[in-house]
């Protein structure tokens, strides 16, 4: 197991003006992550209970729409990893109390708004599920139909659409700016490993200021779609397929000015579906992984524990890093590329965003 790389490696690719400012303790917090085994954890948890779980992480929480003093109140229950998933769905049972106390007569956008928020606390339960895929799958599938439930009652309302893709199709959501008749740029997102589209829709709203339409994909291996492939595969490049037919059919939505916008390892699907679809006008990759076979062995247990769960087993976590590789498809991007990295980010060595910008050169931008 090697240690992490430092912040701003060596790179082969001439420098760009762009550089992003790293956290100096970046280095010393990627080796003190690694660890933290689950035992550390808990024993942590036991301590001091939810309360140590790092601010971004909490921020991830509020960035949904919950409540700050109901995620305080929801993390102090946790005492331990196993306890987790029975406080998030403790507090998922109260949205719910709440969605149903008015009855018949209640008003159906505050109901619909109380299980949006119940969905989001099931959604929140089973991301360290990672030992029982079975309470994962059942807190995933209740977290979808209460979503399912509530989508076409929020503001904008928010339309189910199942985009094909091979032989099936892929759950998705489409929300609009507003009752504009022009045609409307596409914007799509791609969620990350632990995400799903319940999550990244509610990001909507920045795009949606600015006339973009937003849709939210749940890609083969994640989210409702987690069983539509085995052994997370990484050839996953004809996304668009579906993406391109949706837009074309839809008077509504420009199909000339698609935009993919990723998350993580999102963000390198992004990336390669670009690489391999011309028709895909922009690129944005937010934290991206651009070669992880060089430090996934020195990410934090969870982590690991995660992605494993994923594709079916430590053993194969290897080969989902090599497939999704970007060095050798940069080659064949034509696309304006967009790069967010974060400077003090425990999942993703902060050196993968300079290092992706880097290798697309003019087209990149970090």
């Amino acid at each position: 197991m090697s240690d992490p790389p430092s912040p701003l490696p060596a790179l082969d690719a001439p420098p760009t003006p762009a550089r992003l400012q790293t956290w100096r303790w970046s280095g010393t917090a990627w080796r003190v992550s690694r660890l933290m085994t689950r035992r550390r954890i808990d024993l942590l948890l036991r301590a001091r209970g939810g309360r140590i779980l790092p601010p971004a992480a909490r921020a991830r929480f509020l960035a949904m729409g919950l409540p700050e003093d109901i995620v305080a109140a929801t993390l102090a229950e946790v005492r331990s990893l196993d306890g987790w998933a029975d406080a998030w769905t403790k507090t998922a049972q109260r949205y719910l109390g709440e969605a149903r106390r008015g009855g018949p007569g209640a008003d159906p956008e505050v109901a619909a708004l109380a299980r949006r928020q119940a969905a989001l606390c099931y959604h929140v339960a089973q991301l360290l599920v990672t030992a029982d895929p079975r309470t994962a799958r059942a807190h995933r599938a209740t977290a979808t139909t209460l979503f399912g439930q509530a989508a076409p009652l929020l503001t904008p309302p928010l339309r189910r659409v199942l985009l094909p893709w091979r032989a099936t199709t892929l759950p998705a959501y489409l929300a609009f700016a507003g009752d504009d008749e022009r045609a409307a740029p596409l914007v799509v997102l791609l969620n990350g490993t632990t995400t799903a589209k319940e999550e990244t829709i509610l990001w909507s709203h920045r795009f949606h200021r600015r006339g973009f339409a937003t849709l939210a994909i749940d890609w083969p291996g994640t989210g409702e779609a987690t069983d539509v492939v085995s052994g997370g595969a990484a050839d996953l490049d004809d996304v668009t397929d579906g993406v391109f037919a949706l837009a074309e059919g839809d008077p509504r939505l420009d199909g000339a000015r698609v935009a993919l916008v990723g998350i993580s390892l999102g963000g390198a699907l992004a990336v390669r579906a670009a690489a391999y679809d011309r028709r895909v006008a922009a690129c944005v990759a937010v934290t991206p992984p651009y070669a992880a076979d060089g430090w996934l062995g020195a990410a934090n247990a969870v982590v690991l524990d995660q992605l494993a769960a994923m594709v079916g087993g430590a053993g194969a976590v290897p080969d989902l890093a090599r497939g999704f590789a970007l060095p050798p498809v940069m080659r064949r991007l034509r696309c304006p590329l967009l790069v967010m990295g974060a400077g003090r980010d425990l999942v993703v060595p902060p050196a993968e965003a300079p290092r992706l910008c880097h290798a697309a050169g003019d087209l990149g931008t970090l």
